[in-house]
């Protein structure tokens, strides 16, 4: 059984990981996940590279949101195993972990402008449905 210590390291180092699939740092994080999973086994490279190519796809895709959610899960579970296999693995995690850039505040913001003129209407909406039904008077709707 894994110690919390190492599942906490675990769930970091997937936060830190998945995080850094969306920036400019990801070449190096890359580089340095590939030498962690791997442990010097070539074969273990192509595999680690390809979950890692994977990854980096998912945090490029617009409204990838969910998907970057259980890829923080499966990573979590991928270095947990790691390191219930390769407890010597924690320190160099713990190292690439710091190295890298804290990751960003989700923020998002909206502007609208609307402006009308001469006798002008603007309908604006931010998220979801608008329904506008123009009567005149004397139909039956009015």
């Amino acid at each position: 059984m894994i110690s919390d210590w190492l599942t906490e390291l675990a769930a970091a180092g997937s936060a830190a990981l998945v995080a850094a699939a969306s920036t400019d740092a990801w070449q190096t994080t890359r580089d340095r996940f590939v030498r962690i999973l791997s442990r010097g086994d070539p074969d273990r490279v192509e595999t680690a590279s390809r979950r890692l190519d994977v990854l980096r796809h998912a945090a490029q895709t617009p409204d990838g949101d969910r998907g970057l959610a259980e890829a923080r899960r499966t990573w979590q579970i991928r270095l947990q195993d790691l390191l219930e296999e390769h407890p010597e693995a924690a320190d160099e995690l713990r190292s690439t972990i710091a190295s890298l850039p804290p990751p960003r505040p989700a923020t998002t913001s909206y502007r609208q402008h609307g402006a009308a003129r001469d006798h002008g209407r603007v309908f604006m909406n931010q998220h979801g449905y608008q329904i506008i039904r123009e009567t005149r008077p004397g139909t039956p709707d009015a």
